[in-house]
């Protein structure tokens, strides 16, 4: 048995097909994450990434398939209860969310998988709010309305929302698009403190390598709904592999664990 098989498991997926209006999705994915591994999706735009991620999070399932996540078998548990143990940060929770929100509120509100002013908030909910943002030294933003913040905030804020239930699993989909550069690295930081400090497991989607935190330990290469590569990242970030992934000629750098990658347009 090697070391891989011998940790526990925290995810076991497999979506042998997905479809949606007749057309397939997803096909032939099998992913297992065991307990201390990071994994980064990469794929280009119309890879089945967000559709993957959907799968994950429970709130899609595999036309065919087998997900296992944390022990339990989704179909054959509360899916409510596994919703709470796993975090998600994507663009669509912020369109969701008042403007005229305060920080800690927002991140009270992912204690019960909420969007909006549906409860009065407790000063327990508040306190763990704050402590959320703490994690990721936004403690700054706790009596912040979240429309007047910058995106690089508001991400902050998103964040800590995810956290504040103590999830086992935190999913980023796409969560440095629209950030300037400082943001995008201060983010990133955020992210690297976590695993430093023995934070969730942590699937980061993305199209672009400069995202990645040096912390990951793996990666899935999506394209046309299949994988293309999966494995160490050391030996799935290639310039040979991303050459195959965007169908143009890449050359990949890495320094410290980020990553840098140029492509020439074909021919």
């Amino acid at each position: 048995m090697n070391e891989a098989q011998s940790m526990k498991k925290v995810l076991d997926v497999r979506v042998d097909a997905w479809r949606r209006d007749g057309r397939t999705i997803l096909k032939d994915i099998h992913l297992t994450i065991h307990e201390g591994e990071h994994w980064a999706i990469l794929g280009p735009n119309g890879a089945g990434k967000s559709s993957l991620l959907a799968i994950l999070a429970a709130y899609e399932w595999p036309t065919e398939g087998h997900i296992e996540v944390l022990g339990e078998t989704y179909g054959r548990c509360d899916m409510n209860a596994m919703k709470r143990r796993i975090g998600v940060v994507n663009a669509a929770i912020a369109r969701w969310l008042r403007p005229n929100a305060v920080g800690e509120e927002i991140v009270a509100s992912g204690r019960y998988a909420l969007l909006g002013p549906w409860r009065s908030y407790t000063d327990e909910d508040r306190e763990l709010g704050r402590k959320a943002l703490e994690r990721l030294h936004a403690e700054d933003l706790a009596g912040s309305r979240f429309g007047r913040l910058s995106q690089g905030e508001r991400q902050r804020i998103l964040i800590a929302r995810a956290l504040v239930s103590d999830p086992d699993i935190l999913i980023l989909d796409e969560a440095a698009i629209s950030l300037d550069p400082l943001a995008r690295e201060r983010l990133i930081a955020d992210i690297e403190s976590l695993h430093e400090r023995g934070g969730p497991t942590t699937i980061v989607v993305t199209h672009h390598v400069e995202e990645l935190p040096s912390t990951l330990t793996h990666a899935l290469l999506l394209k046309d709904g299949k994988a293309l590569a999966q494995g160490p990242i050391e030996e799935t970030l290639t310039s040979e592999k991303l050459s195959q992934l965007f169908d143009a000629p890449a050359t990949l750098t890495s320094e410290g664990g980020r990553y840098q990658l140029s492509l020439r347009l074909p021919r």
